[in-house]
């Protein structure tokens, strides 16, 4: 039944009132601009203070009639500009991947089955839906993209001449025909696996590399770090947003020809490493052999952040470990499109797993996109809702 109320979800986008405003340093080093932030939100003139978000429906994939769809392991989702949702099913089930409820949520239809015949994938890696409301799949297995239309027809098919691995990768067009595509590659060291993010031309001719990290293989590994290393990207119309755990709360953002613009930093308090969150890993792993429980370390404090995302009007969301509001929820610094921090919200979101592999990025479980706030949450049941708001910003 629809559900129709007046609700925040939690999301208030706090802003200094006090008399003097924070300083924003804003400078250029070798060409690209540099904005340190500090630690309280800058109000600038015209941005909005609290976001609001007006609850109109959820898909609730433990209902009895979705789950005959055959949907139940969702990896993400994403949504055109009509308006019309896309689910995307775990890239091991069988069946079909992709699911297409309409704007008010009512299912329409399935594609992209798993299989190796006409129209099937067998190892595919989601992107994002472009802007002729295209979804690109990647079949790694092959080396090929293909694009579907809201029908589930396919209307374009590539092949990459390029290998880039499975778990982890990913192949992410952009409007201008170029590339983000990141690789998973053997590391040099017994135990890790190397992940490579970088810029391709049409021809798949690498332009530039943006990110290059070591990721532990837990069962291979002598030692691992719980969480896991934090390396996070996403994309909006313009900019590509890369940030990397060792380089502390830094956002680099370059523009789709790979040219680095701006360098956006914020002084953050380093959030300790809780007992509780230990406690919680132990429980996960009560019934892991020693041998590789044994191999857990935990650092004194958490990364910057665990990942960010954008929405269709230039804000940058990056997700910090710093406990929200409620329970679930954690706070997201919020930056406008000049790299300023004008406040957080506080954000329940399904992603928050100690031992995510990377992957998809934060943005195939939230989305902000015609002044709609869509989120993947996590029910007490195990089950996963995705609820769908008007949004607000006052």
């Amino acid at each position: 039944m629809k559900r129709i109320g007046l609700y925040l979800f939690g999301i208030v986008l706090l802003v200094s009132c006090g008399r003097k405003q924070p300083q924003i340093d804003r400078f250029y080093e070798n060409g690209v601009e540099i904005v340190l932030n500090h630690a309280q939100p800058y109000r600038a003139k015209g941005e909005p203070k609290t976001l609001v978000l007006q609850e109109e429906f959820v898909i609730d994939l433990e209902k009895k009639d979705i789950v005959a769809l055959g949907l139940t392991d969702v990896w993400g989702f994403d949504v055109d500009s009509d308006g019309n949702i896309f689910i995307f099913q775990s890239p091991i089930s069988q069946g079909d991947l992709v699911f297409r409820f309409d704007p008010k949520g009512h299912y329409v239809s399935s594609f992209a089955r798993r299989g190796q015949g006409p129209g099937e994938v067998e190892r595919p890696l989601f992107q994002k839906i472009n802007d002729r409301n295209e979804l690109p799949i990647t079949e790694s297995g092959l080396s090929k993209i293909m694009w579907f239309d809201k029908n589930g027809n396919i209307v374009n098919e590539i092949r990459m001449g390029i290998s880039v691995g499975f778990m982890g990768s990913m192949v992410y067009p952009l409007k201008n025909g170029h590339y983000l595509i990141r690789r998973s590659l053997s590391g040099e060291l017994e135990g890790t696996l190397d992940f490579v993010l970088s810029l391709f031309d049409s021809q798949f001719n690498e332009i530039l590399e943006l990110d290059r990290f070591e990721v532990i293989q837990p069962i291979r590994a002598d030692r691992f770090k719980l969480p896991m290393h934090a390396s996070i990207w996403s994309v909006s119309k313009d900019h590509v947003y890369v940030g990397e755990e060792k380089n502390g709360y830094e956002i680099r953002v370059y523009d789709l020809e790979g040219h680095l613009e701006r360098i956006i930093k914020k002084e953050h308090q380093p959030v300790k490493v809780s007992g509780e969150f230990k406690q919680s890993i132990g429980e996960r792993l009560e019934h892991t052999p020693s041998a590789v429980k044994d191999k857990i370390y935990f650092p004194d404090h958490f990364p910057a952040f665990q990942s960010i995302f954008t929405d269709d009007q230039g804000h940058l969301f990056v997700m910090t470990f710093e406990r929200g509001k409620k329970p679930k929820e954690y706070v997201f610094d919020i930056f406008n499109q000049a790299g300023l921090f004008i406040g957080t919200a506080s954000i329940d979101t399904h992603l928050n797993d100690p031992f995510f592999t990377p992957g998809a990025p934060l943005d195939a479980w939230i989305s902000i996109k015609k002044d709609h706030f869509y989120a993947l949450r996590m029910k007490p049941s195990g089950y996963i809702e995705l609820a769908v708001y008007k949004t607000m910003w006052q």
